[in-house]
């Protein structure tokens, strides 16, 4: 009868023991204290129809300058630096980031333009040489990612000639991952954590 009395118990100890132990509250991590995302937002249409044009929201916090660049590339090596500009360290709660490109070869115009919540810079050019083009496409980066040390968002490509080599955003990785052929223009809108070709002052 002892026995059974120590082991009701030390069952019961046991138990109250369980019971009593304080539940540890968890941590809640705003979205904006995680790392900084960037988020294609697939509501928006460009308000131009001439123009093509991608938003990507941006969540999250970065310790670092990030550099937002365009650069043109040439089929003979040579590189043309349209802008850079960085974009400042802190918190971002659903900022939008836009980018525009128009290439109008009837007129030939084209233009690369910016605007980081409400902020915009535009660059453009207006040429007989780009009436010659026969072939031009344009992609945007369609997945969310997090700044790297390079990151394209907007991939356009050109040609004098009557065909045009196929290349992915998703397949260039750094500049040297842009090959063209006689005849070929590329032109690269990227965000990354280290400057890409020359800087500018300006801070978005």
């Amino acid at each position: 009868m002892l026995k059974q009395m120590l082991v009701c118990s030390l069952s019961a100890l046991l138990l109250t023991g369980c019971s009593s132990e304080e539940t540890v509250p968890k941590k809640v991590v705003k979205p904006m204290e995680l790392p900084l995302t960037l988020t294609l937002d697939t509501t928006k249409t460009p308000s131009d129809s001439d123009k093509n044009e991608a938003v990507y929201i941006m969540t999250g916090k970065t310790d670092n300058l990030l550099y937002l660049t365009g650069i043109e590339y040439f089929a003979s090596g040579e590189q043309k630096n349209w802008f850079t500009e960085t974009i400042k360290p802190g918190h971002y709660d659903g900022e939008k980031l836009t980018l525009g490109q128009v290439f109008d070869t009837t007129k030939g115009y084209r233009s690369y333009m910016f605007d980081l919540d409400g902020l915009m810079q535009e660059k453009s050019e207006e040429s007989d040489v780009l009436k010659k083009v026969m072939m031009s496409g344009v992609e945007f980066r369609d997945t969310s990612f997090r700044p790297s040390e390079y990151e394209v968002l907007m991939f356009e490509k050109s040609t004098v000639q009557e065909s045009m080599g196929t290349d992915s955003i998703d397949a260039i990785h750094s500049p040297e991952d842009i090959q063209l052929k006689k005849g070929e223009r590329a032109f690269t809108i990227s965000l990354s954590t280290t400057p890409v070709g020359s800087s500018s002052d300006d801070t978005l």
